[in-house]
């Protein structure tokens, strides 16, 4: 097994971001927002807060960024990322996961890492979104989401 991988750029595109990236490119510039998007519920909680926040909640500070932009090799996703006033990465725990693919597609950003599930409060340690209530999931990513537009954004509380 290897210790890295290595994942090429593809000539492919969404042309749903793409048009979202067109959309969001015509303004001025925001703060990229990131998120884990893995399929427990942390990566959920974070996906969902980083949606709240990003549409809901600071539409017009901040834009979503998806993973599979950042793998496309030029244009939309990548573009809105290089100009970004700030990148924000919610990573839903310590794998970083998203921070690890940010950073192998952006080498020299900097972005700001938050760890939402230092932010959320399920009982034990579940791990799949069918060990929870749908009403706790939701009220974990937007308390998170809440929290994330008060201190970066001063609002929303």
């Amino acid at each position: 097994m290897t210790d890295t991988i290595q994942v090429k750029l593809s000539n492919r595109s969404c042309a749903a971001g793409l048009e979202y990236a067109r959309r969001q490119s015509a303004g001025p510039a925001k703060d990229a927002i990131l998120c884990c998007e893995g399929m427990c519920l942390k990566g959920e909680t974070a996906r969902r807060a980083a949606n709240l926040l990003g549409h809901r909640l600071a539409p017009e500070k901040t834009v979503r960024i998806c993973h599979g932009g950042l793998l496309e090799k030029s244009g939309g996703m990548r573009d809105l990322m290089q100009r970004a006033n700030r990148v924000l990465i919610l990573d839903g725990c310590g794998m970083a996961c998203c921070t690890r693919l940010t950073k192998a597609a952006f080498p020299e950003l900097q972005p700001e890492v938050v760890f939402t599930d230092k932010m959320t409060s399920y009982d034990g340690n579940p791990f799949g979104i069918d060990e929870v209530p749908e009403a706790e999931i939701t009220a974990n990513a937007q308390n998170v989401a809440a929290a994330l537009a008060d201190k970066y954004y001063g609002c929303c509380q």
